[in-house]
């Protein structure tokens, strides 16, 4: 019934606009056709919509993707209407607020053909998919990888795909979700599924529908609604499959790759929100034994926000203005004031929440209201108190002004629950080392962590680690791909052994046996984004909505102003002849707007205390505010420097070795003339009195207290003539780390008869 009622309300909507298409109407038998006859198919398609229908002054909305559909069918009446998923979960507040189904009404009444379900769909479990989301779309939902429901199973022709009859052609449509589901909602919402391969079960799916049994439904044309990024998986595909329709990842993408099997695939990702409507043109021709076939494909994208189409077609702007009305009902109580913005993370400064591996001062809030929360209500018996926020679970951007409870709705609009677990100091760093995830659809996913917290990254591992996110994620085909997920996994785990040079809490570096209480939200705690070493404890589920602790924080501290204090920061140390080099990366944010005001930093120094009490500036540097997309490296500045006759210097132990350091202190300076000093500090050993050659440890494994996640081992160390080089950091796989403090990075190099070292400065 829900799929009559489709095809129902689709032709009432068309003899609206007078344009009836065919490929809305009953499939029928097919008539034979003489060899040479041409149809053309036009697919147009969307993806993660997130309930975007309302016209903004960013996004076109419904009306503008609804009028230009049904211009489109009236040139070509051989036209379907496909999405790749994420329709509704994670929604604007208009549709979020309302169970999203004004969603729904309005791709219903546009005539939405088919899709493939998105992981947000599953966001609620699949009793909430399987008993209201199916039987609310009037199109089949796809998921031919999500086994374990008979509902969803039964979707559409069954087993995960739908054959429709246009023109005389045969369109088959599989619909498979990304095979990361497990790790993007609650356990609890997949219990009794299974999820495959998602590539594998299409590519399989594919040949059926073309092998010629018409047991398991044949087709003409094959194409695959896959909730994965077309740059990586759209190439992945065998020779059965004529078109992609990707998605997830919220980038635009549309060309004519090809097969596994050299034949060529039509691929867009129509980006998100609406934004763009995805066009696949496919000339199909049937051939002298009668057989249809592709003989020729084109994919764009076109830019909706440039649209000037706004004639509302099948009634969609009634069902946006109703939607709003009601939702708007729903959240006018203000319930905060906020003095300034928080923004997501952006790749080009404004596109804010388009980077997800990058720090945000909206992150960092919700993961410092967690954590007040934690201390003030639950006042865990551990060493520590803190908030974590996972980047996804931000859908918006908190605006300065007043905060209403709609508003905050559509930040957290999941309706996650507050949960808290205990962990070890190491079991913290390895979690912040998650952070990293090179084998998935993102270099990075950057937590948010409560204002109580700091994180020293060593960017040399961070480096090694973005580079092999390029390899895997530029391999050019499946079987590379998996070849270097097996050979680069060993590197993989060594440098994400690495990338945690120190934390600190409280003001305090963070010890391996420290006790830490972790307040986030259920999705987080469970393991949810790949954070594997969350998941491996038992929360204690209060059953409190995480934005209801954000808004209470929000109204006790209200007027809510942002800190521009970067919580995490790369550093990076390499030594030539007498030169100390340190890189810094990090220092800012990611939104210009939040970049050259307040507290940011625009400027970095390196110190050192000389011998009679005075402090002297060794270097300089400005902070260059480039963003860094798909990273979390913006605000960046190198610092070069030697050390002065007359620094004063200290007894120091390296690797077991008594010699003498200098102090090197780094100080960043904000917009407004704050300095703080970062809590690492480069130690340069100078000669123990009387040897013409002090020796300088190697970069070997090593742990420590306080030593980072996965470091094991005991240093050694090995004299260095001045000058002369040893192996790069992290070259041969480890650190060199000293007792007291931690050290974050050795270069074996020598330095006036010395070497340099970044340590992590005690605070206790």
């Amino acid at each position: 019934m829900p799929h009559l009622y489709r095809r129902l309300a689709a032709f009432t909507a068309a003899l609206a606009l007078g344009a009836l298409t065919p490929a809305l109407a009953t499939p029928v038998t097919a008539a034979a056709e003489p060899a040479g006859t041409t149809t053309t198919l036009n697919i147009l398609g969307i993806t993660d919509l997130h309930g975007h229908i309302e016209t903004t002054s960013d996004e076109p909305g419904a009306v503008t993707l609804a009028c230009e559909v049904a211009a489109a069918r009236t040139r070509n009446p051989s036209t379907l209407l496909v999405s790749n998923g994420d329709n509704v979960g994670g929604s604007a507040y208009i549709s979020s607020v309302l169970d999203d189904q004004p969603t729904i009404d309005v791709l219903n009444a546009i005539g939405l053909d088919v899709t493939s379900a998105g992981n947000h769909e599953f966001d609620k479990g699949i009793t909430d998919l399987a008993d209201r989301l199916l039987p609310a779309f009037s199109a089949p939902v796809l998921s031919a990888n999500v086994t374990g429901n008979a509902a969803l199973t039964a979707e559409g022709s069954g087993n995960g795909a739908w054959v429709t009859e246009v023109d005389g052609v045969r369109v088959g449509f599989i619909g498979v979700v990304t095979e990361e589901l497990p790790s993007l909602v609650s356990k609890s919402a997949l219990e009794g599924l299974t999820v495959l391969d998602a590539t594998a079960t299409a590519n399989a799916r594919a040949r059926e529908l073309k092998d010629g049994d018409a047991a398991n439904g044949e087709a003409d044309v094959v194409v695959v609604l896959a909730h994965e990024d077309a740059a990586i998986y759209g190439n992945q595909f065998n020779g059965a499959v004529d078109a992609v329709v990707a998605g997830h990842t919220h980038v635009p993408f549309a060309d004519v790759v090809k097969s596994t099997d050299g034949t060529d695939i039509a691929v867009v990702q129509p980006d998100h929100y609406g934004l763009k409507l995805g066009e696949i043109t496919l000339t199909v021709t049937t051939a002298a034994d009668g057989t249809k076939g592709v003989t020729a494909a084109t994919a764009r994208n076109l830019d909706l926000a440039e649209s000037d189409c706004t004639t509302d077609a099948y009634g969609v702007a009634g069902i946006v203005a109703k939607a709003k009305a009601d939702s708007e009902a729903a959240g006018n109580e203000v319930i905060a004031t906020l003095d300034s913005n928080f923004y997501r993370g952006t790749n080009d400064g404004t596109d804010y929440g388009a980077n997800r591996s990058t720090e945000s001062t909206a992150s960092n809030l919700i993961a410092t209201s967690f954590a007040a929360w934690l201390a003030e209500d639950i006042q865990p018996a551990t060493d520590y108190a803190i908030g974590l926020m996972n980047p996804g679970g931000v859908r918006a951007d908190y605006l300065a002004g007043e905060l209403t409870a709609g508003e905050a709705y559509m930040v957290q609009p999941f309706g996650n629950e507050m949960a808290y677990a205990t962990y070890t100091g190491a079991e913290v760093k390895q979690v912040l080392a998650e952070q990293f995830q090179p084998t998935t659809t993102r270099a990075a996913l950057m937590l948010g962590v409560s204002d109580n917290v700091e994180v020293y990254l060593d960017q040399d591992a961070a480096d090694q680690l973005e580079d092999y996110f390029t390899q895997i994620s530029t391999a050019p085909s499946e079987e590379e791909r998996n070849a270097l997920l097996t050979s680069l996994a060993d590197d993989i785990a060594d440098a994400r052994s690495r990338v945690i040079d120190a934390v600190y809490i409280d003001g305090k570096l963070l010890d391996d046996a420290a006790s830490v209480t972790v307040a986030s939200n259920t999705f987080l705690l469970a393991g949810g984004d790949n954070f594997d070493t969350l998941g491996g404890k038992t929360m204690i589920n209060t059953g409190i909505l995480d934005r209801t602790v954000t808004s209470e924080y929000l109204v006790r501290i209200s007027p809510a102003t942002a800190s521009y204090d970067k919580h995490q920061v790369g550093t990076s140390l390499a030594v030539d002849g007498d030169t100390v080099t340190a890189r810094f990366t990090g220092l800012s944010y990611s939104a210009t707007a939040e970049q050259g005001v307040g507290d940011a930093a625009t400027s970095i120094a390196a110190t050192v205390a000389m011998a009679d009490g005075t402090t002297r500036t060794l270097a300089t540097s400005d902070i260059d505010q480039s963003v860094t997309p798909g990273l979390p490296e913006t605000g960046q500045a190198t610092l070069a420097f030697t050390l002065p006759d007359g620094v004063a210097t200290q007894d120091c132990t390296v690797d077991g070795v008594s010699t003498t350091c200098a102090t090197v202190s780094f100080a960043v300076t904000g917009a407004d003339g704050t300095t703080r000093t970062l809590a690492i500090t480069a130690q340069v050993t100078r000669p123990v009195p009387g040897e013409t050659t002090a020796p300088t440890p190697t970069a070997t494994a090593g742990a420590s207290a306080g030593a980072g996640p996965g470091a094991a081992g005991t240093p050694t160390a090995s004299p260095v003539a001045p000058g002369t080089s040893a192996p790069h950091r992290g070259s041969n796989g480890g650190l060199a780390r000293t007792g007291a403090p931690i050290v974050l990075g050795v270069l074996a190099l020598g330095l006036m008869g010395g070497g340099a070292l970044l340590t992590a400065r005690r605070r206790d």
